[in-house]
């Protein structure tokens, strides 16, 4: 296809240059003679270019966050042989290899595709790898089957094929109504209703962080199950006809939905499959209010969970700043295989969890979890803190988050009577706005900033954030305070103090307390 002149080099890019590219041949080329357009477009691939010229970072694809011990077995060969021994886990429930030199890309892509990980669409203006609740499939409260539709989003070609979207689409599923798959931070969110019986989705749309959150819109209250993939399908197609192809910073659906409105969105949707000939339309039902209900998270500090399978359960493992080495993944991996169901699971808060252990198991695999050096209480508490990679790795970091999180974890983790007296609490750290360690819907969110100063130049720092949830109809977070990087562990203590003074009763949890004090007040109480 020809590109048209009055479009941006982006698009230009996208209609000129494949992405689909022969990564064996790209490690034969001199690194000089690949264009600063060809290594945006290795996104396409699930490759991106780090800080660091000479290296890549790869994301593989796993949906709903599932991998066999044989496939991450795999992943931690590669990793040991060629990513310096490390894997990172992601807030989208996948791994990324590190430090990957230009000549063996292809080496981690074909290895992973041997057994069944594909890193295609890993980055990219394409859908993205399709997340749920790590709870997905074995969940005791679970509603219908999360992973049917989780498996069903990945493996449609007609979705998974859109190569030339205006930004990145990323998909939800939740397996109830709780707030575990982050429904209204994604473009679209899947909530399953029962109805007499009878199992239909809740169907949200247009969330999205990055420097400009937005929180999704419930579009329809009712979709039943046969015509799930044909709404999704049309949300695609309607973010490829609408989404903004001249403003990269407006390109997302969040901003399609938010300047079109619920209803109307719903009638475009609709439109489409009407296009398409799709039946039974008059089955789905628009949304009688645009206004999200979702319920409160069902993982609260748990280190087993009875699974909805007779006899199993779910043993989480807590990975600090989501970094896996060689020898513990390995370690992870035989324990999955000797005394679970030989299953891994990345959450979205960048820890694992074993499926399928045996009851009787559970207490084994514990200590055998805790001689290796694992830690599993704290889970969705103080010290259970999500970092980015910052300025270790990303070229738009303007803060080193795993510092921060090294800080916080040092100074406030391992003091278990005073976090476990604060009670549920989130830590969200980012490097820059664009928010991938998702600090806009924390309870505590850190996002990386700079400022100027006459003696020492650019100063490294953060703005704090309070009050982000994700539950009833979510709540972006408000700037609380800004302090330098030095600062960051006695600002969080402080903080965290005050709530503690201040707070109505030890029921009242801290996002709870911001909402009821709301974040004037907060500051006040701080000086």
């Amino acid at each position: 296809m020809i590109a048209k002149p009055d479009l941006t080099q982006v698009e230009r890019d996208k209609l000129e240059i494949d992405p689909d590219f022969d990564f064996r041949e790209i490690a034969r080329r001199p690194f000089e003679d690949i264009t600063p357009n060809e290594l945006a477009m290795f996104k396409w691939s699930g490759v991106y270019h780090q800080l660091q010229p000479a290296f890549f970072m790869i994301r593989v694809v796993t949906p709903g966050g599932l991998m066999t011990t044989k496939q991450f077995t795999r992943a931690v060969d590669l990793a040991e042989e060629l990513a310096q021994g490390e894997l990172c886990i992601t807030t989208r429930q996948t791994l990324q290899f590190h430090w990957i030199r230009k000549e063996d890309i292809y080496k981690i892509i074909e290895g992973m595709a041997e057994v069944g990980i594909t890193c295609k669409n890993g980055c990219g203006d394409v859908p993205r790898n399709i997340i749920g609740s790590s709870l997905a499939g074995v969940a005791p409260n679970a509603i219908g089957d999360s992973q049917k539709l989780i498996r069903m989003f990945a493996d449609d070609d007609e979705i998974q094929n859109q190569r030339n979207l205006p930004r990145k689409h990323k998909i939800s599923v939740a397996f109830a109504n709780e707030a575990g798959a982050q429904t209204l931070m994604n473009c679209q969110g899947w909530v399953p209703v029962e109805r007499d019986g009878v199992i239909g989705w809740k169907f949200h749309a247009g969330g999205g962080l990055g420097a400009r959150p937005y929180l999704a819109k419930v579009i329809f209250d009712w979709v039943p199950e046969e015509r799930v993939l044909d709404v999704a399908r049309a949300t695609v197609e309607a973010f490829r006809r609408h989404g903004d192809r001249r403003v990269r910073a407006f390109a997302r659906l969040k901003v399609v939905v938010d300047r079109m409105g619920a209803d109307p969105f719903a009638d475009v949707l609709l439109d489409i499959m009407k296009e398409k000939g799709v039946q039974g339309l008059e089955t789905i039902e628009k949304a009688a209010s645009p206004v999200p209900a979702i319920g409160q998270l069902f993982l609260n500090g748990q280190e087993v969970i009875p699974q909805k399978q007779d006899g199993l359960s779910v043993v989480r493992v807590m990975i600090p700043r989501s970094e896996l080495k060689t020898s513990e993944s390995r370690t992870i991996s035989k324990l999955a295989d000797e005394l679970g169901g030989g299953k891994v699971m990345f959450t979205n808060r960048q820890n694992v969890e074993l499926h399928d252990v045996p009851n009787e198991n559970v207490d084994a695999l514990l200590e055998k979890l805790h001689e290796a050096g694992f830690r599993t209480d704290g889970h969705e508490h103080l010290p259970d803190i999500v970092a980015c990679v910052g300025t270790t790795m990303c070229k738009m970091a303007v803060a080193d988050s795993p510092d921060a999180y090294h800080r916080l974890y040092a100074a406030l983790a391992n003091d278990e009577a005073y976090w476990k007296t604060i009670g549920p609490l989130r830590i969200n750290i980012t490097g820059c706005p664009n928010n991938c360690a998702h600090a806009w819907i924390a309870d505590i969110g850190l996002r990386g900033r700079r400022r100027r100063s006459e003696d020492d130049g650019s100063v490294e720092g953060y703005t704090i954030l309070v009050g982000g949830k994700l539950s009833d109809a979510g709540r972006i977070s408000e700037e609380l305070c800004d302090v330098d990087t030095g600062e960051v562990a006695p600002a969080i203590r402080k903080i965290l103090d005050t709530y503690l003074d201040n707070r109505q009763n030890e029921n009242e949890r801290f996002i709870d307390f911001c909402e009821r004090i709301g974040t004037a007040q907060f500051k006040e109480l701080l000086k």
